[in-house]
């Protein structure tokens, strides 16, 4: 009878194992996919030299990495892919001078261009108070949608290394230029362009 409750106890344990590391595989098969849709240095590049080069409304053949976010607003967006409007992405966060800056130009270029191109700014949010984003939002009387990467996993996505960083995305979901600040009317230049994709 021990005999039999020991040989139980074992193929329990041995089934409880298998089941662990069948998990564990399937877990870490999910990360390596997470991993494989964000963007790697050399794509970067491919896409900054082509934009330097007076070719970024060409397609750089880079895809923009897929992501849902919260907005301030507690609603949810989902960029990825095609899209009935070019695309600004705009990486910021409240205690960056630059971000700040940047924030009144592209106020400005908002209100030019919201009708032929989709605003979205999206501040990395790991290390801010709420109460910093809204008054960062009040200062700056941003209209256009605010997402929060709350755990940056969007931020590592596009491979984040400074702030502000701002993503030019054509219709067709492809990164035509990516770029941190940049002069006023080198950015409205830019920003022109993509207008007319």
């Amino acid at each position: 009878m021990k005999k039999n409750i020991w040989l139980i106890v074992a193929i329990v344990l041995i089934v409880t194992l298998a089941t662990l590391q069948a998990v564990n595989n399937t877990a870490a098969q999910k990360a390596n996919t997470v991993e494989d849709k964000s963007l790697d240095a050399e794509a970067l590049e491919k896409i900054v030299n082509q934009a330097d080069s007076g070719h970024g409304t060409r397609s750089s053949g880079v895809k923009a990495p897929a992501f849902t976010l919260k907005s301030i607003d507690n609603s949810y967006v989902s960029i990825g892919g095609k899209s009935a409007k070019p695309i600004v992405l705009n990486f910021w966060a409240s205690w960056c001078d630059a971000c700040s800056v940047e924030a009144l130009e592209l106020r400005k270029l908002y209100e030019q261009f919201k009708d032929q191109i989709d605003f979205y700014g999206i501040n990395v949010t790991t290390e801010e108070k709420p109460e910093n984003i809204k008054d960062f939002i009040k200062k700056n009387n941003l209209q256009y949608p605010i997402l929060l990467d709350e755990h940056k996993h969007t931020a590592d996505l596009y491979e984040l290394h400074a702030l502000p960083t701002m993503f030019l995305i054509d219709k067709e979901g492809y990164i035509i230029d990516t770029f941190h600040m940049v002069d006023s009317l080198e950015l409205e230049e830019k920003i022109g362009r993509l207008a007319k994709k």
